[in-house]
Formats: C-alpha cells, sequence, structure tokens
C-alpha cells in the first residue's frame, strides 16, 4: 500500500503571515568586523617578524589559563622552525608571510623502513581589517578614476565632434 500525504486539518483561527517584500534601511550589509587604522607602509616598518616551530609533539595542557606553559628546552618531536616577515599581499592587505621546504620522516608499513617526504610549507597571517588601509592606494585609485573619467569625456567629444562633421 503506497503511502498518502496527509492534510494538515483546516484551522481558520491560525493564520500565517503575509509574504512581503523587505525594505532596506539605506545601509549595505556586508562583513563587518575589526578594523585597523595603520597604513601598509607603517605596519611593514614597524612590525616584528614572527617565528613558528613546526613539531610532532602537542603543546602541553594547562588547567590554569592564568599560569604559563613551560617551555620545553629540547622538543624531541621538532622538524622546522620559520620566520614570517612582515609583508603586503596582492588582494591590498597585509600581515606576514613565509615559506620553507622541510623534509618529514614517516614510517613506510611496508618496508619498515622511515621515509623521507618533501614538504613546503607556506603560511600567510593576514590582519584582519587591513584592506585598503594604504593611504596612498587610495589616493592613486581616486586618482586613477579622475583620469578615467577625463578620458570618457575626452571620448564623448571627440564623438560628438566626429558626428558634427559628417
Amino acid at each position: 500500500m503506497a503511502g498518502r500525504k496527509r492534510a494538515a486539518p483546516e484551522d481558520p483561527t491560525t493564520t500565517r503571515p503575509a509574504k512581503t517584500t523587505r525594505t532596506g534601511t539605506g545601509k549595505a550589509k556586508g562583513k563587518t568586523g575589526p578594523k585597523t587604522n595603520l597604513s601598509t607602509r607603517t605596519f611593514k616598518s614597524q612590525a616584528h617578524p614572527l617565528h613558528i616551530n613546526i613539531t610532532h609533539t602537542p603543546p602541553p595542557v594547562v588547567e590554569d589559563l592564568g599560569e604559563k606553559a613551560p617551555a620545553e628546552p629540547m622538543d624531541p618531536g621538532f622538524l622546522a622552525a620559520l620566520s614570517l616577515q612582515p609583508s603586503s599581499f596582492s588582494t591590498g592587505t597585509y600581515g606576514w608571510k613565509g615559506s620553507k621546504r622541510v623534509t618529514i620522516e614517516v614510517d613506510n608499513p611496508d618496508t619498515g623502513e622511515k621515509e623521507k617526504l618533501q614538504v613546503q610549507l607556506s603560511f600567510n597571517a593576514t590582519v584582519l581589517g587591513s584592506k585598503g588601509k594604504d593611504g596612498e592606494g587610495e589616493e592613486a585609485k581616486e586618482e586613477e578614476e579622475k583620469k578615467e573619467k577625463d578620458e570618457e569625456k575626452d571620448q564623448e567629444k571627440g564623438d560628438k565632434e566626429d558626428v558634427q562633421e559628417e
């Protein structure tokens, strides 16, 4: 026996609100988040490099967050250290970036020996809210827009003169 859909009992006292169009407040809803006031030039001149240690061993778990974890003098699972340099990215943001090739040894269950693998590490640490904070970039963009508008006006004038000559 095939199943049948059951209709909800009709109850005239419960009504569903009609769908209405949304009215905008004039503000564009975009991503909002932390903003920074540093220009790219200031960031690059003032920021210090960041250093990352890559290791097999997990960090120690600290129960009390007020306590600092003791630093291990020699980490037996240490693989590599990487320095991230202050940099600006092609997206218009800034932060730190760095890359390094590393050899990692992994146990091969087939042969029982360790296999050496070449790995490329690439790190980007982007400062949130840094896009468009380059004051010079904004001025350059405004200049570029002005040039484009002037060129459009010149083109329109040229088109009108061509029409008048015909």
